[in-house]
């Protein structure tokens, strides 16, 4: 199986990670965005917190269609040979599922980065889809030290702050800027101020 899944939480590194794979790929490759937002074909960008940046193509996430379409034309129309895929979790399932069935029908490797958490602790499905279906060998989890003050542990949640607090409850996805911190679960569980 030719499908990847580069998961962590936020600021781990997920799309340093990518750039650094899509510059060795020697390969025919093409970057893909996930948007809330912007249009499916829309010019996009990824760029991760050392500065360094890739051009991409947007594909959003509630345009099913066009973003099935899009991969389509990119298998069928184009000379690539692989496909890297950022913000994954913003996906639906059933996107997904689609792409992994092109890929496998058609052996186009597609590397999915993303989140595999929300705010809430609880996985987002698109994440849940690709650990349960791929090999444990197909999945790299990248991981990070928790934000807190003072703390060595290695997070495990990304937590909303809201008034200095951890927040575990809300929509999961907002198009306004929200202050996320990566946490251990002790601080995650702790209802004092964080910051």
């Amino acid at each position: 199986m030719d499908i990847t899944f580069n998961t962590g939480l936020m600021g781990s590194g997920k799309s340093k990670k990518l750039i650094d794979d899509y510059l060795i790929d020697p390969k025919e490759k093409v970057v893909l965005s996930v948007s809330l937002t912007e249009d499916t074909f829309s010019r996009g960008k990824i760029e991760s917190r050392d500065g360094r940046s890739l051009k991409s193509i947007n594909l959003n996430r509630d345009q099913f269609k066009q973003n099935i379409s899009l991969l389509e034309i990119i298998i069928f129309m184009t000379n690539t040979q692989t496909i890297y895929i950022d913000e994954s979790q913003f996906l639906p399932k059933e996107t997904v599922e689609k792409f992994v069935s092109l890929s496998e029908s058609y052996h186009v490797p597609i590397h999915f980065y993303g989140l595999d958490l929300t705010f809430t602790g609880e996985l987002f499905d698109s994440s849940s889809h690709l650990l349960t279906i791929l090999p444990s060998e197909n999945i790299n989890r990248i991981s990070r030290g928790c934000e807190a003050s003072k703390c060595s542990k290695i997070a495990q949640y990304n937590a909303r702050i809201v008034d200095g607090k951890v927040s575990r409850s809300g929509e999961t996805f907002v198009e306004e800027k929200s202050y996320y911190l990566a946490l251990c679960s002790d601080h995650y569980y702790n209802d004092e101020k964080i910051i």
